[in-house]
């Protein structure tokens, strides 16, 4: 039974690390779709708020005063060119990738798809109008 355990599958590789460093005015016109629930915004890779992730990031409003903060590098193969999420265009309610066809809830959890890891997941701090996402 231990040698099922080496069958040579291997696991898959993690998102490499990268520093992430970004605020957000909540009050800027830019940033208006996180005024609602469920509101989501695209930052990209090094954007001019500070250090983006890997792929960029998605900031979701959960509720007034919880943001999260997801990498738009998908964790199924992240290391292929092509494994990045784009949210639905249609409903607006879940994140795809369509390289492997993962999908992921506003939550950053797996809902479909061979990923077995959910959405990296980045800190976020909010004070007063302004938001700061950190790892």
């Amino acid at each position: 039974m231990l040698a099922a355990c080496n069958s040579g599958t291997g696991t898959q590789p993690l998102i490499p690390t990268v520093p992430v460093n970004v605020q957000l005015d909540l009050l800027d016109q830019q940033n208006k779709a996180l005024r609602f629930d469920n509101g989501v915004v695209a930052i990209p890779p090094g954007s001019a708020n500070g250090h983006g992730g890997i792929k960029g990031i998605y900031v979701v409003r959960q509720n007034a005063t919880t943001y999260t903060a997801f990498e738009r590098n998908c964790p199924y193969q992240p290391l292929d060119a092509c494994a990045t999420v784009t949210l639905d265009r249609s409903s607006r309610l879940f994140f795809r990738d369509s390289c492997c066809t993962s999908q992921f809830n506003l939550q950053g959890q797996v809902t479909g798809g061979p990923s077995a890891r959910p959405l990296r997941q980045y800190a976020t701090s909010l004070s007063g109008s302004l938001l700061t996402i950190t790892n």
